[in-house]
């Protein structure tokens, strides 16, 4: 299919609506905190026809609650219901099939999270970077998986770190991460390895 004519203009919130058929639950409060961080840095989509958003009903309505009086639309023209329909399920199915690079996230958090800012306006917070950071070291249960037994051993053989795995109650590891994080903070250093060190070194110097 050849591009879409896209008319773009910023009118009254109140001229365009939510797709009646969107069954897309959104986070209003995240995009509510994106759109006072940022402002709305791309249009929502909205069919011509019938002034029903396509794309970005939940921003729609993160502005409404915010008080905007216009919103930034970008208009197109479907033929009918149906056409309309796949749109939007084909709109919401994108963001259900898209997957993050764990290592690159991780390091774009870290960059950030040292800035004056943080991680202020991006959503992901100091919990979210621990959780990764966990994911991506293999502790706490999350087991990095690898296609087969034999690959394991090779990596193992060729790696020159070791995870370590410590079980602690279920109801206490929001706890345990909260002090660890708290550690890193404090000591400056980038992950719980490296605050476990520190301990341990502190512990045998002590001794």
């Amino acid at each position: 299919m050849a591009l879409r004519e896209i008319e773009y203009a910023n009118v009254d919130i109140n001229t365009v609506k939510p797709h009646a058929k969107n069954v897309r639950h959104g986070d209003i409060g995240a995009i509510s905190e994106s759109l006072k961080a940022h402002g709305q840095y791309k249009p929502i989509v909205v069919d011509r026809r019938t002034n029903e958003i396509l794309a970005g009903n939940h921003t729609w309505k993160a502005a409404k609650a915010l008080g905007w009086k216009q919103i930034a639309v970008g208009f197109v023209e479907t033929k009918d219901e149906e056409e309309a329909l796949r749109i939007l399920l084909a709109d919401n199915r994108t963001t259900d099939l898209s997957a993050y690079d764990d290592d690159g996230l991780a390091e774009l958090l870290k960059s950030l999270s040292g800035s004056p800012d943080g991680l202020t306006g991006t959503l992901f917070d100091g919990d979210d970077l621990d959780d990764l950071i966990f994911k991506l070291e293999g502790t706490l249960g999350f087991v990095q998986t690898v296609p087969n037994a034999r690959e394991q051993m090779d990596i193992f053989e060729l790696t020159d770190t070791r995870n370590l795995i410590f079980p602690f109650p279920k109801e206490r590891i929001e706890e345990i991460k909260m002090s660890l994080d708290k550690l890193r903070e404090s000591l400056g250093v980038d992950s719980f390895s490296d605050v476990l060190l520190y301990l341990l070194r502190e512990h045998n110097e002590g001794n």
